[in-house]
């Protein structure tokens, strides 16, 4: 059913992935399309956080809603007023997608939901804007304006999520890759820890974990990890995880390591992670511009020092045989080579090609007394490469006066948001 209160902004080259394969990429240029909701986002620039979610109901089913993957729920808006007690309903749904972080609906709904697992529900209250109370005001309760004030309403939300699909890169690497490379990245990252006999890392730009919680079902030398992201949403996510895993592990009286989570930014110094013995970046390069990329490996190869720096990032040289894996008939083969390659996702800023990314790490290596090996996971060495081309960095041998930076003295700019053992659960 068609909505009044639907607007959703699409921006240039906004990418929305359908829930089948079989479905192409749509590209939506700026303005396209304008509609009228209550799911209408406010501000874009500025994300802010559902702090408190009431009525949670339903099972964790341990699938949530991730950047980039496409969600569905159902939903109800309510207008709540609060001198009589009354509420009108305003708009429901029951079968709503959008894409997480294209800044398709309001900011506090999707907060909402990436806090919820499928089949979970919960509900929250927001204030109303002029333009929420306008589209009220507009629709069939007839309300009369003059006699209602922001101050004296506000909007109660109830949100359902039904089901979570994969962001499209995702799909498409799994459809030509088994394991996957998300999963093969694990395994490379694992063998050099073993391989190194590693007892700390630290994952720079964590995200949610997906790696840190993988290499927690692995048998590895590590006694601490570290991750670092500049997402409280996503540290949380990481910090759940790892907490359910790491009891599990303490149950079973395995070996535990000690983890912790830090809230910054990958281009700060923070003296407490430095000379770890191996520093991990996979995937996460190409959602920066470059020169925050050049950034980044200056500051982690000059201050942070790990003896192993492992990076990863898509190779460009890859995309037409990726897309071309996730089409489903010829026709519309012809028509993806008729124009340029698309990165495999709207929010790559770049994507390097071979020869781009080993002169970037190259240079790096040469300017911090770095080695680099270069190397990649996903099909063989032949053209056009592999599927996710890395560089394994390793620190040559220093002055034996050389010593860390004084942690009593030194700058520390992280903030602890979870760490383990003495942890809880981190809260939304």
């Amino acid at each position: 059913m068609a909505s009044r209160y639907i607007q959703i902004y699409f921006y240039k080259n906004l990418q929305c992935a359908y829930l089948s394969m079989a479905r192409q990429v749509v590209v939506i240029q700026e303005h396209a399309a304008q509609l009228d909701t209550f799911l209408w986002i406010h501000h874009i620039s500025s994300l802010k956080a559902v702090h408190f979610l009431t009525d949670v109901d339903g099972q964790d089913s341990g699938v949530f809603p991730s950047h980039r993957s496409l969600a569905c729920i159902s939903y109800s808006v309510h207008l709540f007023m609060k001198d009589s007690r009354t509420r009108y309903l305003l708009e429901v749904n029951n079968e709503f997608e959008f894409e997480i972080g294209a800044g398709a609906v309001r900011n506090q709904l999707e907060s909402c939901a990436t806090q919820l697992s499928v089949n979970q529900s919960a509900c929250f209250v927001d204030q109303l804007s002029d333009r929420d109370l306008s589209l009220a005001a507009a629709g069939e309760l007839s309300l009369d304006l003059s006699k209602i004030s922001r101050d004296s309403c506000v909007l109660e939300f109830s949100v359902k999520v039904l089901q979570v699909t994969e962001p499209l890169e995702d799909r498409m690497e799994k459809a030509l890759f088994n394991p996957a490379l998300s999963k093969q990245r694990v395994e490379f990252a694992v063998r050099h820890i073993n391989q190194l006999h590693a007892t700390t890392l630290v994952d720079f730009g964590c995200g949610s974990g997906s790696l840190l919680d993988s290499l927690l079902e692995h048998p590895t030398t590590l006694e601490k990890i570290v991750g670092v992201d500049i997402s409280r949403k996503g540290l949380t996510r990481a910090g759940k995880s790892l907490h359910q895993k790491l009891s599990k592990k303490l149950l079973l009286q395995t070996s535990v390591p000690t983890a912790v989570l830090y809230h910054g930014s990958v281009t700060d110094f923070d003296s407490r992670l430095y000379g770890f013995d191996i520093g991990s970046c996979l995937e996460v390069i190409e959602h920066v511009e470059e020169d925050q990329a050049s950034l980044f490996g200056n500051v982690v190869l000059s201050s942070f020092c790990p003896a192993v720096l492992i990076v990863s990032t898509p190779n460009y040289e890859y995309n037409p045989i990726l897309q071309r894996s996730a089409l489903p008939n010829k026709e519309e083969e012809q028509e993806e080579n008729a124009g340029p390659c698309k990165f495999r996702n709207h929010d790559h800023k770049f994507e390097w090609t071979r020869s781009q990314f080993q002169r970037w790490a190259t240079g790096l290596a040469a300017s911090h007394d770095y080695t680099v090996e270069f190397s990649g996971v996903g099909c063989s060495s032949d053209e056009p490469g592999y599927a996710s081309q890395i560089a394994v960095f390793r620190r040559m041998a220093r002055d034996q006066g050389e010593s860390s930076p004084n942690e009593d003295d030194s700058h520390q700019p992280y903030e602890v948001l979870w760490e383990w053992p003495n942890a809880s659960i981190p809260s939304h």
